[in-house]
């Protein structure tokens, strides 16, 4: 059970899939800081998808998470790496729930 991360590129094709704690330890994380508009909008249960823009904001939201433990940190890394990914793609980042 988790949230499944995957960039996709300008035509939705799947180009990485992010591995390691951030599917995991991600729903916990984003119920966390209401004050994350970007962050809360994943859903643990539904779809959710960010386009490039979306991804900036989101990038932004990152600089100030505060993580608790190393699994967040390793969230927050890998969520950044992808999230830069799908900008240069010109893509998007999906979130897939349970």
């Amino acid at each position: 059970m988790g949230i499944d991360i995957i960039v996709q590129n300008q035509v939705h094709q799947p180009i990485e899939t992010v591995t390691g704690p951030a599917g995991s330890t991600l729903p916990e994380m984003v119920l966390r800081d209401p004050m994350r508009p970007m962050m809360q909008g994943i859903h643990k249960y539904a779809d959710t998808m960010f386009n490039s823009y979306q991804l900036q904001l989101l990038l932004e939201e990152l600089n100030y998470f505060e993580p608790k433990n190393e699994d967040e940190r390793a969230t927050i890394s890998s969520l950044r790496h992808a999230a830069e990914l799908a900008i240069r793609e010109h893509g998007y980042l999906w979130f897939s729930g349970d």
